[in-house]
């Protein structure tokens, strides 16, 4: 079922959507049709707000974005967070986001890198926390390209949107 031909649904209060301030994923999110959070690219700060935010509801599914300047018209998915030799795995069910998103024809790379800054520190302590007060959120975090990196960039941002919004309907937890 195409999520746009549903009424809103109930699971979208269970969805949360982080993004970064003044990046492409903070654009992204802004318009999310759930919960959105916009943390303000501060190492410890950051998984200050987003643990305190999960403490106050209990989200099914955590997309936490961030941006790369690497990437063209291309949405990474990332599996791995690393703290130095020590390494952390998602235990998100991202390669059905990634079908999701390609149902969307939006290209799709799989990292096991989510880099050395911001994002890398947000996934580590999310997963951790995650893991630590033994909740049951999923979180994957997911890199977008630079807003001039995209083609179309509200295109862009509402086709990834909709691969989120279908993948949460066909994969209630």
């Amino acid at each position: 079922m195409n999520a746009g031909n549903r009424p809103e649904a109930k699971y979208m209060k269970k969805i949360l959507m982080t993004g970064f301030c003044s990046t492409s994923s903070e654009l992204l999110v802004k318009k999310a049709a759930c919960k959105s959070l916009i943390l303000p690219n501060d190492k410890l700060l950051d998984s200050q707000i987003l643990s305190a935010e999960i403490d106050q509801q209990a989200y099914k599914y955590i997309f936490s974005f961030g941006q790369k300047p690497n990437i063209k018209d291309k949405v990474c998915i990332e599996t791995t967070a690393r703290n130095g030799i020590r390494s952390f795995h998602t235990d998100f069910a991202y390669d059905k986001l990634q079908q999701a998103f390609e149902s969307e024809k939006i290209m799709v790379r799989i990292s096991d890198n989510a880099g050395s800054s911001f994002c890398n520190a947000l996934y580590w302590n999310m997963l951790e926390y995650i893991r630590d007060q033994e909740l049951k959120a999923k979180i994957v975090f997911l890199h977008i390209p630079f807003c001039k990196n995209m083609t179309a960039s509200e295109d862009f941002c509402k086709k990834i949107r909709k691969g989120i919004e279908n993948f949460c309907y066909l994969f209630p937890m």
